[in-house]
């Protein structure tokens, strides 16, 4: 199966999306109104390429504990996946979302975070 399909299907659109400063934002809400899915499962932050090619730096892992979609001044919002030893987060204008591995949902093309 194709994997953004296999992302759609685990998306599910439940509530109505976020509202913030005036704006409403679907995709991140979904994470967010449904972080009991998530909370408890894998964050992993893969590092960028400098990390990972030039100094050879392993993935960091954690166990998440919150997802969250807050305002990021007057005119965004910050998504952020925050576990115990870190977090990761964006705001909404730079991020994307895409599937991963088996299982995972890239985020940023940096960190992703695990439901199985």
């Amino acid at each position: 199966m194709d994997k953004n399909k296999e992302l759609k299907q685990e998306l599910e659109i439940t509530e109505e999306p976020i509202e913030i400063n005036g704006k409403v934002y679907p995709l991140w809400s979904q994470f967010v109104q449904q972080k009991d899915k998530w909370v408890g499962k894998t964050l992993e932050d893969f590092g960028d390429s400098m990390d990972r090619g030039g100094f050879g730096a392993q993935p960091m892992t954690t166990t998440i504990i919150d997802i969250t979609l807050l305002p990021n001044g007057d005119k965004s919002a910050y998504f952020s996946v925050d576990g115990e030893a870190f977090g990761c987060g964006f705001d909404v204008k730079y991020g994307g979302v895409s599937a991963g591995e088996e299982g995972w949902i890239t985020f940023g093309g940096t960190w992703g975070i695990n439901g199985g």
